[in-house]
């Protein structure tokens, strides 16, 4: 399975993700938005692709030009039905390329470990195991979106609607991180310290929180990373 996973700060983004895939024998061609970037790989090359997250936004292409080939990208990704999921800002990417606005959320910033709410739509798909019923998620997005017209929405949480979209039988977006690993998050407080003040959080405070739901995470990650895999076909 040839796969590219395309990251947005650093290549430790890919989370457990990375490791999983190479469980299944994956070849991984993993990249950088900011030095590789997608300008030069055919949409189509590879068997599955994966957007990871980051703290531009969709509308600040004129900051970070290689966002405008991404959207480009997912374009041509999705009209050939190819697998692709995108993961907080890649979920917002799939959304700018289906033809939606991406702008700061009017409710400010979901950070935390959050519940989402899974729909009937949903709960058909390997989305059930991340409801709030099974586990806690964890947000780190400012942005949201508009659905976009041809896609079915999934999950919603209390503060943003528009949480996980599909298109077709093969490509998925979420707000959500269900890539997570604590690693990933002791990065993230390290330098979102500012950011947790805004929302009432501080450093202790999530970091507790980490450690009460990360293993819960793992074990409904693992259900639904793998049973998408297999939904479309990889």
């Amino acid at each position: 399975m040839k796969t590219l996973i395309l990251c947005h700060k650093s290549q430790r983004d890919a989370g457990a993700f990375e490791k999983m895939l190479k469980q299944r024998g994956a070849d991984i061609e993993l990249r950088l938005a900011y030095e590789d970037g997608v300008k030069d790989i055919d949409p189509l090359a590879h068997d599955l692709t994966i957007f990871m997250g980051g703290p531009m936004g969709v509308y600040q292409a004129d900051l970070f030009p290689y966002l405008r080939d991404e959207i480009s990208y997912i374009e041509k990704r999705l009209q050939a039905e190819k697998p692709y999921l995108g993961i907080c800002l890649g979920g917002q990417l799939m959304a700018a390329a289906m033809g939606s606005e991406v702008y700061p959320g009017k409710q400010g910033k979901e950070v935390g470990w959050q519940s989402i709410h899974v729909n009937d739509n949903g709960k058909n798909t390997p989305m059930m195991h991340l409801d709030a019923s099974n586990t806690r998620m964890m947000q780190w997005h400012g942005d949201t979106f508009d659905l976009p017209k041809e896609a079915v929405l999934l999950a919603s949480s209390d503060l943003y609607q528009n949480q996980a979209i599909a298109y077709g039988q093969k490509a998925l977006g979420l707000q959500c991180h269900p890539e997570v690993t604590r690693t990933n998050i002791e990065l993230w407080l390290a330098l979102g310290i500012s950011e947790l003040k805004e929302v009432g959080l501080d450093v202790p405070t999530l970091r507790e929180q980490t450690i009460k739901n990360i293993d819960t995470l793992d074990k409904q990650r693992t259900k639904f990373f793998n049973e998408w895999l297999d939904s479309v076909e990889l």
